[in-house]
């Protein structure tokens, strides 16, 4: 639906745009220097608001517990839990009761968990859960609470409520804008949509209204951004032009993009071929081409592409990337339940998944019940960041290395206590012990060098990093590690995808298998002379 309330007996309220509620009182200006972690960084918790049951009115009459809603719960409660506890908010201290029993019952029962009983009216917890972030000398968690849909007052009280909870500090802002329209890298970038200037140009939404100017300033101080990245925003995904339904940071410098089947009509298809090329001609945090990554929109069950026009896919958004990594886990939405979906599709997906996620354990979970809502796993949900984190700058190895007498690895490591130690662990070609490499302090940076054992063309080295703080935190990066590592190949020349990873520009061909007519598109960030020669294999 796409009224800003919908509340229908057994349908949750749909993600929708419309007038926020205003707040009573601004806390005071935010701090001078914080940073908003990016969400593939390690959390303490997960917090979601447990689906509700409605009757006629609209009035909630408890949570729901029946295979539908209440079984997307379930489902997230199991698979974040071994991850980290699992924050339940919850209207009536009974609920608690209910809960558990039904999840006792269903042979998942929980142990890893938090209730906190507060009225709310729905479950996007990522539009109106708080926005953490990390300030001061001993890395405080600090709460961004943002104005939220007009009619939806207890949702739009949940950060301050979480925070007094949790002993956090609350910041409110006048900014109208959604958890699931924000992207952050944990170093100073933050992705949107251009649908926050528009909501935030609207008099219904913010009286007055703001220029687009004020709106970029505002979400430039609100978050203390060093770089912004305004996308076009989609008008086919269900209503909220909101980016977490095609976009997904899966590191500081890795996006993974949802692109649709060339047979899709609706606008929105051009609009993410437009966007990638957007997001490949930026630099990440390493000053660096960001790595973006594709992955298909899915089908419907039959395994076809029935939802081409604009109208039909905002009847049924379905995306992949619309999940959330917590810690070593990656939880994304399933379009199949193990007798009806399409089961082809289902398993390629996640292998795929778990190839360019090395070391994550994946966890599927069926979202055709809330797809026709305008939201996924990642809407339902918001990463709490854990307290006294040891956080890496790497600017990780290329994948693709000619062969010198040593690779200089350079890391900033940092905890409020300071570090201990750092150390590089390093194997050749998939060897079953770690080579250790000491990491020594240089000017505020760990560095080493791990070296040539003979390397040849052809060999690989894969690496992972992990340092103590002086507080005792352990941490690796990436933050699967062992599991998961960073992978070097060695070659005698780059080739044409080599040089594209390694340098500032963007190198496009398609269609790419072609017949008669290819089309060569190449943008640099720089001023250059460049070359592009196509030669016959045969």
């Amino acid at each position: 639906c796409a009224l800003p309330i919908c509340f229908p007996v057994t349908i949750k309220a749909a993600r929708s745009i419309s007038k926020r509620t205003q707040k009573t009182q601004l806390n005071k200006a935010f701090p001078s220097q914080f940073v908003v972690p990016g969400e593939f960084e390690e959390s303490q918790a997960v917090a979601i608001s447990w689906a509700f049951n409605y009757n006629d009115n609209g009035d909630i009459i408890g949570v729901d517990t029946i295979d539908t809603y209440g079984y997307i719960s379930k489902q997230l409660c199991d698979a974040i839990q071994p991850e980290c506890p699992v924050w339940i908010r919850i209207n009536e201290p009974n609920d608690s009761n209910v809960i558990k029993a039904y999840m006792t019952h269903a042979g998942t029962p929980l142990y890893n968990y938090k209730f906190i009983v507060q009225l709310g009216d729905d479950w996007w917890t990522r539009d109106y859960g708080p926005m953490a972030f990390y300030y001061g000398k001993d890395d405080s968690i600090g709460f961004v609470d943002m104005k939220y849909y007009d009619g939806r007052d207890n949702d739009n009280m949940f950060p301050q409520q979480l925070a007094d909870a949790m002993g956090y500090k609350n910041w409110e802002t006048e900014l109208n804008a959604e958890g699931g329209n924000l992207m952050a890298d944990g170093f100073g970038t933050m992705f949107f949509s251009t649908m926050i200037g528009m909501e935030n140009a609207d008099t219904f939404n913010h009286e007055p209204a703001w220029t687009n100017q004020q709106t970029l300033d505002t979400i430039k101080n609100v978050f203390n951004l060093s770089k912004m990245v305004n996308l076009p925003t989609l008008t086919c995904d269900g209503g909220t032009g909101h980016i977490d339904m095609y976009t997904k940071l899966l590191d500081e410098e890795t996006i993974l993009l949802g692109v649709y089947n060339p047979v899709i009509t609706a606008s929105d298809r051009k609009v993410i071929e437009s966007n990638k090329l957007i997001l490949q001609g930026l630099k990440s945090t390493y000053n660096r081409p960001y790595k973006v990554i594709l992955i298909d929109m899915p089908t419907d069950d039959a395994g076809k592409y029935s939802r081409k026009t604009c109208s039909q896919i905002n009847d049924d958004a379905r995306t992949f990337v619309n999940g959330i990594t917590v810690n070593k886990s990656f939880i994304y939405p399933s379009y199949y339940d193990g007798k009806t979906g399409n089961a082809a599709l289902d398993k390629s997906i996640k292998e795929y998944l778990q190839s360019i996620m090395p070391g994550y354990k994946m966890v599927p979970i069926d979202s055709r019940d809330i797809t026709p809502m305008g939201g996924a796993i990642h809407c339902i949900t918001m990463q709490i960041p854990v307290e006294n984190p040891l956080r890496f700058w790497h600017p990780s190895l290329e994948k693709t290395q000619l062969l010198k007498p040593k690779y200089r690895i350079v890391s900033k490591i940092t905890n409020r206590s300071g570090i201990d130690n750092a150390k590089c662990y390093w194997k050749k070609n998939d060897a079953s012990a770690w080579n250790e490499l000491n990491l020594t302090d240089s000017a505020g940076y760990f560095v080493g060098d791990i070296p040539n054992t003979n390397f040849a063309l052809g060999d690989s080295v894969q690496y992972y990093l992990k340092a103590t703080s002086k507080n005792g935190k352990v941490a690796t990066k990436p933050i699967t590690a062992p599991d998961g590592f960073y992978k070097v190949y060695f070659k005698a020349t780059l080739a044409v995808n080599d040089v594209q990873e390694n340098q500032n520009a963007n190198f496009d061909l398609y269609p790419n298998p072609a017949k008669q007519i290819v089309n060569i598109r190449y943008k640099s960030n720089e001023k250059e002379n460049i070359q592009i020669v196509s030669c016959d294999l045969s």
